[in-house]
């Protein structure tokens, strides 16, 4: 079971706005026993795949960056950590919402509510 969760803006924490990322992530069931657990199994910035990080920790810049952007995945009390769960649940489940194509604008709703 694999799901590709699509990120826009994410955040590593301590640098704030100065870093906003763009990619996807492939989730994959942590353990047949529990389908409602995900790990991360590859993230994509851009059109780079990272390579995954060391165990003991450090490694090169991609593969430290691999690592940040996989905690904040597994963290829910961020944005994408939620985001990433949710989306990993209605995979599971079986009820996936269709992704919208467009992003909705501040705004759009009155313009599109006046035709």
């Amino acid at each position: 079971m694999t799901c590709t969760y699509h990120f826009e803006e994410l955040k590593i924490p301590g640098l704030g706005e100065g870093m906003l990322l763009y990619g996807k992530a492939e989730l994959v069931a942590n353990d047949e026993r529990y389908p409602d657990e995900f790990r991360v199994e590859d993230i994509k910035v851009g059109d780079k795949w990272l390579p995954h990080s060391p165990r003991g920790g450090g490694g090169t810049f991609e593969q430290m960056l691999y690592a940040a952007i996989e905690k904040v995945l597994y963290d829910e009390k961020t944005v994408h950590g939620r985001q990433a769960a949710l989306e990993w649940g209605d995979f599971v489940e079986g009820s996936t919402p269709v992704v919208p194509m467009f992003k909705r604008r501040a705004g759009l709703a009155a313009l599109v509510g006046a035709y």
